[in-house]
């Protein structure tokens, strides 16, 4: 028998034993079991047949979020404080077809799964609001900031900063996130964002006496930022600022940041600030303008087709207003829904470089700031990748070239030259410039007879190596230098030890022994290792 099925028995079983034998009211009975009064007074009147009738009825009836079951059991484990309207956005978000049900629903039915898993409640804080009378469809709207720490892939965290708007009729909001602190520029860009959201503009709008729109309060002369005075200026909205210390002036936005926090970024993954703003629009039209509110008891959507003819109307300020782009890193890549793209090198110019991604098909095409499409890549499956264009790398061949031509100058372009070079090419294909640059330094130490001598006697016998051309003048060819200074060895014993031990070199003898052969025989002569 079901655990719950047995309680319920027991439960009827002394209901009756406390009404029959110990005379007790129906309150006392509710209050001693502590359970409801309408409970304890529904099973009193009921006999053991009709008490096996209802149990049937009760504990057979299938729930409509029985199949999410599991989703919600593996979701509560890990997050214990998770409350039953996070749940339900969750469950949105993860299954399109799931079906409207009342958030009543959602939550009784988690509270159940807690109670069967042993996950305890968590009692969320009152929510607190100031008493402040309806506003006319357009009135007014709020605006405030805020910011949060996440998690990114990798376990780091990393902090997000986010602008607010909400009209104050309709409850209808707009979030845009950044991952760097709103200065007044981007604070007007969000503004703009927010008309073209809301497709109209406020009478007037509430605002924080924040740093990013004013320099200081003046004693109600308010004196704002450059940048922010003038775009107001060109903008038909009033400008109102609270008090200081008194953010119940704006308490329909406060409650609004507190529900991004705590709905929408609640144990979110940061993968990629794109990625972040575009499931921020997601979630305001499932859930953030999409759930009944609840102070209003409506839905901000709804509401706001009815607010939104009351806005004054909207037109682009700025072209750039609609698309900021996307940030070009130092490393010539660009991040775009938890992926890398590599952009071709020397995009990157600043900080403020912007390209600008649209998606055609599974293709990803990547503009830069006059529309022109500079590089096309396929879109990868999953995230976390880095998709790579190897033309995209620094071309490092012209300058190689330009120092090959410059030794084959050198050396009059002769077929020993080239020679030479092909096979440093093959040989030390990671140390052709180090090669190369020790053949030029060399010639022009040493002379171009001298060079030319040993060139030819190192293809001869096959020494195509810069350092086997060096030894080979420096042995042969002395060169005055100028007189080294003694300088007095500093440390210890140990340390006088080691500056006194001499590096070995190739014996003369070996080289002169070589020339003295004849270099026109058709065996090539080899110097040993």
């Amino acid at each position: 028998m079901d655990a719950k099925k047995k309680g319920f028995i027991i439960m009827y079983h002394q209901i009756h034993s406390l009404r029959k034998n110990e005379g007790f009211s129906i309150q006392r009975i509710a209050d001693y079991l502590q359970i409801n009064f309408r409970t304890a007074k529904k099973l009193l009147k009921m006999s053991e047949e009709e008490l096996d009738s209802f149990m049937d009825k009760k504990f057979s009836k299938s729930c409509l979020l029985d199949p999410y079951k599991d989703f919600i059991s593996q979701y509560l484990k890990p997050f214990e404080d998770a409350p039953a309207s996070v749940v339900h956005d969750r469950l949105k978000e993860h299954y399109q077809l799931f079906p409207k049900v009342d958030p009543k629903t959602v939550y009784n039915y988690v509270m159940y799964l807690r109670k069967q898993l042993n996950i305890p409640k968590v009692t969320a804080s009152e929510r607190q609001y100031s008493p402040v009378p309806d506003l006319a469809p357009g009135e007014q709207a709020q605006v405030d900031f805020g910011e949060k720490k996440l998690r990114t892939s990798n376990g780091e965290w990393v902090k997000v900063y986010f602008f607010i708007m909400l009209l104050c009729y309709s409850r209808q909001k707009f979030v845009l996130f950044r991952d760097t602190p709103f200065t007044s520029d981007s604070a007007v860009i969000a503004h703009e964002l927010s008309f073209a959201f809301f497709k109209g503009i406020p009478h007037e709008i509430i605002y924080d006496q924040d740093s990013v729109f004013l320099h200081r309060e003046n004693l109600g002369d308010y004196v704002m930022t450059d940048t922010f005075n003038s775009y107001q200026a060109s903008r038909p909205f009033k400008v109102i600022f609270c008090r200081a210390a008194d953010p119940q002036s704006k308490g329909k936005v406060e409650n609004t940041v507190r529900y991004v926090k705590h709905n929408f970024l609640f144990h979110r993954t940061f993968l990629d600030i794109n990625l972040l703003n575009a499931q921020a629009l997601n979630w305001l039209q499932r859930t953030g303008n999409a759930m009944i509110h609840n102070t209003t008891r409506r839905i901000p959507e709804e509401q706001w087709l009815k607010e939104q003819p009351c806005l004054i109307t909207w037109h682009p300020l700025f072209p750039q207003a609609r698309e900021e782009g996307h940030r070009v890193l130092k490393t010539n890549t660009v991040k775009y829904h938890g992926n890398s793209y590599s952009v071709p090198f020397g995009t990157y110019k600043n900080e403020e470089t912007r390209v600008h991604l649209k998606e055609d098909g599974s293709s990803l095409i990547v503009c830069n700031e006059s529309g022109q499409t500079i590089t096309t890549h396929q879109i990868p499956v999953g995230v976390g990748n880095n998709v790579i264009n190897n033309n995209h790398r620094r071309n490092t061949s012209i300058k190689l070239d330009r120092l090959r031509s410059k030794v084959k100058d050198c050396f009059m372009h002769s077929s020993n030259i080239i020679c030479f070079i092909e096979s440093i090419d093959k040989r030390y294909p990671r140390y052709v410039r180090d090669q190369l640059s020790t053949l030029l330094s060399l010639a022009e130490t040493y002379g171009s007879a001298a060079s030319e001598k040993a060139l030819d006697f190192c293809v001869h016998n096959e020494l195509f190596s810069a350092n086997d051309f060096k030894s080979l003048l420096e042995n042969t060819n002395k060169v005055k230098k100028a007189p080294v200074q003694a300088v007095k060895p500093l440390g210890g014993n140990q340390t006088q030890l080691l500056a006194n031990i001499a590096p070995d070199k190739s014996d003369i003898s070996e080289y002169e022994s070589i020339f003295n052969q004849n270099i026109d025989s058709n065996e090539p002569v080899h110097t040993a290792n």
